[in-house]
């Protein structure tokens, strides 16, 4: 399976790229390609239009576009993959290739479309797998002005947090936006 890696995010929240953002003794997107080199095919990069490729990485771009929504990166990954694949957010630094390898496992193994973990009562959209079935779903929704990628499919299979939690240690699906969240992880780093 492939790991798409979305790295065009505006980082409106944290007030600066999160690809550079020191964290742990290395980077966000450093930590986030440790973790997930191990546990897949290949990692792609998913950059906006005007992105600049991410040096050492396939990297794929978005069509054009004036919206700000993960949806368009999601899109695009499921254009470029054969079936099914994993994508993932650089807002989890603390992921470890023990979750995303199970992660996958479920996501290869299931017959839902997408296979999403819950975590601190939200589900994790970017750290999810998806299938490219979904495809003809995201036009429509577009035109509907519906972003939300939790309306893609009725059929997700939920990863609960306790399950993980029983399994992991620590925080690896935090999801780190704020500078307040970046203080928050540093203590599990």
């Amino acid at each position: 399976m492939d790991c798409y890696l979305l790295v065009g995010g505006a980082s409106r929240r944290m007030g600066r790229s999160k690809l550079g953002l020191p964290f742990g003794g290395s980077t966000f997107l450093r930590r986030v390609l440790d973790a997930a080199e191990p546990a897949f095919e290949r990692v792609i990069a998913v950059q906006r239009a005007h992105g600049a490729p991410i040096d050492g990485l396939p990297t794929i771009f978005e069509p054009p576009h004036e919206l700000q929504a993960p949806l368009f990166g999601v899109w695009r990954a499921l254009e470029d993959t054969s079936g099914r694949c994993f994508l993932l957010a650089i807002d989890y630094p603390l992921i470890t290739t023990d979750v995303l390898r199970y992660l996958a496992a479920r996501s290869s193994q299931s017959r839902a479309p997408m296979v999403v973990p819950r975590w601190k009562g939200k589900l994790q959209m970017l750290c999810a797998g998806y299938d490219r079935s979904l495809l003809p779903r995201f036009a429509p929704r577009l035109a509907a002005g519906e972003l939300n990628l939790r309306g893609l499919s009725e059929q997700i299979e939920i990863v609960e947090e306790a399950e993980l939690r029983a399994r992991f240690a620590g925080e690896p699906l935090m999801n780190v936006n704020t500078p307040e969240e970046l203080q928050e992880a540093a203590a599990y780093a």
